[in-house]
């Protein structure tokens, strides 16, 4: 059995892993982080289905999303299944800020690798 550090270690480590996928302009690498099944929520738009989510990405990415930092607040642990609470920061070209807010991911051991399966995030950016 993991402790809650190992699985927090772990899902910072996959966290980096995303987010040099989306700085490589890889979406279908963003989209390998997720397990099968997941469903990403992203604000002012509906539930992306995980069939979708490369395209979801692909859609951040022509957008001008260029790079991204997540940092973890909180892992609680539950046997296969982790909540992680943090807050995240997206970039333009020339590290520009573009976003920052805040996200909970369910994330699920699956076969031995902890891969996002519930992902909602909301922008703290006030609408215009």
């Amino acid at each position: 059995m993991s402790s809650n550090s190992d699985v927090a270690a772990s899902i910072t480590t996959n966290n980096k892993k995303l987010c040099a996928a989306l700085a490589a302009g890889d979406a279908a690498g963003a989209a390998a982080m997720y397990a099968n099944g997941a469903r990403l929520m992203p604000p002012n738009m509906g539930i992306v289905e995980s069939a979708d989510i490369a395209g979801y990405w692909q859609g951040a990415i022509d957008m001008g999303i260029k790079d991204a930092t997540l940092t973890s607040d909180t892992v609680e642990v539950h046997g296969n299944t982790a909540i992680e609470v943090g807050k995240y920061v997206l970039f333009g070209p020339d590290q520009v800020e573009v976003d920052n807010g805040k996200y909970l991911v369910v994330w699920k051991n699956e076969g031995g690798t902890w891969k996002l399966f519930q992902d909602i995030f909301n922008t703290n950016v006030a609408a215009a």
